[in-house]
């Protein structure tokens, strides 16, 4: 298959942004001048741009597909499909829901993959190349992270693809990714790249860290934690999962949140938390709590696209499409305490806005909308938005440092400084006694939306029972019925289908337990 490189200048972010094909590349490309590193390097980065991006219909974006699962989405407009999650009808042909994201994240790796091969014969200093080569793994563990988290077992591919027959493999054991693929790219990353904070986008060490601390995290956790109690069983496709006690109490498991602590506490006290204004505002992208986002441009082609699915549907608020299909479920903003700043009009929400034709008009609408992806200038004119994504922020930080040092039993001190820094921001009292609950309903209020939640249930195989004011309890994961669903979550809902494309194009792949497609050709996929 012939590979496709973008190369980019990087005189500013929006030159940072600017993909321009120059012609179709192979890995045999004759690319040996110095010059061609950085553009190389680059290369690996152009995926990040497609995490807001749409799956075939109206104001079905793919932040929705990592939203929907968890039961604490809603919308009313049909074209997103949210019925098909909330009555258990999703299948790997869920339109493009599933096939962009295994797309995205495999060209990702692909990119990665190319930079890889060709960036030792390029003329380059060693600690140059070595900076290069941190980047693309650091991109290339994060690609694999997300696949891996959503379907489990996935195809391993470390080499850079000649022909589409290359691709068609049986799937690899996800902890065998994490342990050849995934640690290793980011350790390795974290002693090469640029020390400190990321100002435009590019893999620093504090960058490096927040993932690979959110790594650590995840493999004390669940699927791998149990994975590794049998590693030869067909635990993807058998849908074998039962184990549900967390955190879990094992050697590797006690050593990986060890690993994940040193990590965040050289991140803590770094960063500082600002308002909640920041969040929505493009002039704050790369500052403040900001350490890892995804570079976008009000220049055409390359916008951030959940603004407008974030506004509600077709209410004349603002000049673009108003597709109400990126919204909190009513009990899912209901659990907040009333007197959290977060939920007070225009922090985190909304509930009213001026009409586009007449600012004397005020529409105001139910449920409320998120605030915190309203950028003005592209609500109000018909611009693209330049806000940017965040992958991390220091709010995340900060909780995965509570949790972390709650697994590990520290002090009350120490388990309690991250979690009271984000309650403050909020107007809230400071906890004592800090339980997991306290730590996902605080994960679950602060990074509302931000493609978090389903990680979290995944990992920890937990799920928060909304109340009135509050959230008042945690469940089980399997057993759990959300509110808004007519089925209660079993363990073919840990993981996701195989896309329906991937399905008919790799003829020896096999679905995850309970999805269709079932793969019909091929036998069993070894």
């Amino acid at each position: 298959m012939t590979l496709v490189l973008f190369f980019v200048t990087l005189s500013s972010c929006e030159d940072f942004l600017e993909e321009v094909p120059t012609d179709q590349l192979t890995a045999e490309a004759d690319l040996t001048s110095r010059e061609y590193g950085e553009p190389l390097t680059i290369g690996a980065y152009r995926m990040l741009s497609a995490w807001t991006g749409g799956a075939r219909d109206w104001g079905n974006v793919l932040p929705n597909t990592l939203e929907f699962p968890t039961g604490g989405a809603y919308t009313g407009e049909p074209h997103a499909q949210f019925d098909k999650y909330s009555t258990n009808q999703v299948t790997g042909n869920l339109l493009d829901n599933f096939n962009n994201q295994w797309s995205n994240w495999y060209a990702g790796v692909q990119d990665a993959n190319l930079a890889l091969e060709l960036l030792p014969n390029v003329d380059l200093p060693e600690a140059e190349l070595a900076q290069y080569q941190g980047e693309a793994r650091a991109l290339r563990a994060f690609y694999y992270f997300c696949i891996v988290r959503y379907w489990g077992d996935a195809v391993l591919i470390t080499e850079p693809l000649e022909n589409v027959n290359q691709a068609e493999m049986p799937r690899t054991s996800l902890k065998q990714i994490y342990d050849e693929v995934i640690i290793p790219d980011l350790e390795f990353a974290l002693g090469v790249v640029p020390a400190g904070k990321s100002d435009n986008g590019r893999v620093t060490q504090d960058v490096v860290r927040a993932i690979l601390a959110d790594v650590y995290l995840t493999v004390s956790g669940y699927p791998y934690q149990e994975v590794e109690t049998d590693p030869q069983r067909d635990w993807c496709r058998e849908g074998l999962w039962s184990m549900q006690d967390y955190p879990v109490n094992s050697a590797s498991s006690t050593a990986f949140l060890r690993k994940a602590k040193v990590l965040l506490d050289e991140l803590y006290g770094t960063y500082s938390l600002g308002t909640y204004d920041d969040l929505h505002d493009p002039a704050m992208n790369n500052l403040g709590e900001a350490i890892f986002q995804v570079q976008y441009s009000s220049d055409p082609g390359f916008n951030n696209g959940i603004v407008q699915p974030s506004l509600p549907l077709l209410t004349k608020i603002s000049k673009s499409d108003e597709n109400g299909s990126f919204v909190p479920a009513e009990h899912y903003y209901n659990s907040y305490a009333p007197n959290d700043k977060r939920i007070m009009e225009r922090q985190m929400f909304f509930t009213w806005d001026t009409n586009i034709d007449d600012v004397t008009d005020t529409v105001r609408f139910s449920p409320p909308h998120l605030f915190k992806y309203y950028d003005e200038a592209a609500v109000k004119s018909v611009n693209g938005s330049g806000l940017n994504w965040s992958h991390y922020r220091y709010a995340d930080i900060l909780l995965m440092l509570t949790e972390v040092n709650w697994a590990l039993n520290e002090s009350p001190s120490e388990i309690e400084k991250g979690i009271n820094e984000v309650r403050a921001r909020a107007g809230l009292a400071p906890l004592s006694g800090v339980t997991l609950k306290d730590i996902l309903s605080e994960r679950a209020w602060e990074l509302v939306f931000e493609n978090k939640m389903l990680w979290d249930q995944r990992r920890t195989r937990k799920c928060i029972v909304y109340g009135d004011g509050q959230i008042s309890s945690i469940q089980n994961f399997i057993g759990h019925q959300p509110q808004i669903f007519n089925f209660a979550f079993t363990s073919q809902h840990l993981l996701s289908p195989i896309p329906g494309d991937e399905m008919i194009n790799n003829g020896v792949i096999q679905q995850n337990f309970g999805y269709l497609p079932v793969q019909t050709s091929g036998s069993n996929g070894e």
